[in-house]
């Protein structure tokens, strides 16, 4: 009993380590995106951090030899989750210049309350009462934060819901259709797919009939190129070293212990963006942001418990 014990203590201390190195880089990299609103694009953040992703990840595959894990086992299935990961992104990023930091995470984080909808409706999971009331323990947090009907409605705001739902259900597709494919050739083919659109939106904007004022209004997403001065590659640079070790620290967290153990601890991400909305911008949630914020971190966290014991 004993020595079971042991390993299982050192493994989750591990795991947590790791998840709040995670968690902080994440909030960090959405921090730095955040200050680029000011003065860079929001494609052109796409296209040269999906491009460097790239780079690197297939030239570790070429250095060690791992060709065969950037080849995908069909390209159906994989297109179509990256094009649901690049909206999640997009809209999760666009919504930024308009809202804190922990006001945008939350409600990107009802993405475990539809995913729970998701794989009910396509791969026909059951959902029992315990998962029935977290989405709609979840919901009322969303509808605490947005604040529908009311002079306080921040319309913006269901963007990153809508980020939530497209992260969703590309894990549902991930789940469902792409389990047999290498981790690393869905995540080319999800950086390249990104790029593309990158640098799609970087021809098309400039020359889209868009006035002066709607542009000046919002130029983190209605510009195309923006000059790149020095400081906007280094933020940029910045979000890509942050974006790799966050999502190096999260793969190594789930696979030193139980999933259901290391999900509930994602939501430190929350805390960490209350701290440096406060730190940076000065700003702090009202009572109804703290509450529905509250409502959202307790849904997630009773999916996943209740996932963690049906497993055993």
């Amino acid at each position: 009993m004993e020595q079971r014990y042991w390993p299982v203590m050192e493994a989750r201390k591990l795991a947590i380590c790791l998840i709040l190195l995670s968690t902080l880089g994440f909030a960090l990299q959405d921090m730095v995106v955040k200050l680029l609103a000011n003065i860079g694009s929001l494609w052109q953040l796409m296209f040269l951090r999906a491009v460097l992703v790239v780079l690197i990840l297939i030239t570790w595959a070429v250095l060690k030899n791992h060709l065969d894990l950037i080849r995908p086992a069909g390209w159906k299935w994989p297109i179509i989750r990256a094009f649901l990961m690049s909206c999640a992104y997009t809209f999760f990023y666009a919504s930024l210049p308009f809202s804190s930091l922990a006001q945008a995470a939350s409600c990107f984080f009802t993405g475990p309350i539809f995913t729970c909808l998701f794989a009910a409706i396509i791969l026909k999971e059951k959902i029992g009462r315990w998962r029935i009331s977290s989405i709609f323990l979840g919901f009322l947090g969303v509808l605490y934060i947005i604040q529908p009907g009311t002079s306080g409605m921040q319309a913006i705001l269901f963007l990153p819901v809508l980020a939530g739902a497209s992260y969703a259900l590309a894990v549902v597709i991930t789940r469902g259709y792409c389990a047999d494919h290498p981790a690393l050739s869905l995540t080319i083919i999800h950086n390249a797919f990104y790029a593309l659109i990158g640098a799609l939106m970087i021809t098309v904007i400039p020359i889209f009939p868009i006035e002066i004022d709607t542009r000046v209004s919002n130029p983190f997403v209605l510009s195309g190129w923006v000059q790149p001065t020095s400081m906007i590659l280094f933020l940029i640079g910045i979000t890509s070293i942050t974006h790799i070790v966050a999502m190096t620290a999260s793969i190594r967290a789930y696979q030193s212990t139980e999933s259901s153990f290391v999900a509930p601890l994602e939501y430190t991400y929350l805390v960490f963006a209350l701290i440096i909305d406060y730190m940076v911008w000065q700003t702090l949630p009202n009572a109804q942001g703290i509450i529905g914020v509250t409502l959202v971190i307790g849904a997630g966290v009773m999916i996943a418990i209740r996932e963690g014991i049906e497993r055993k």
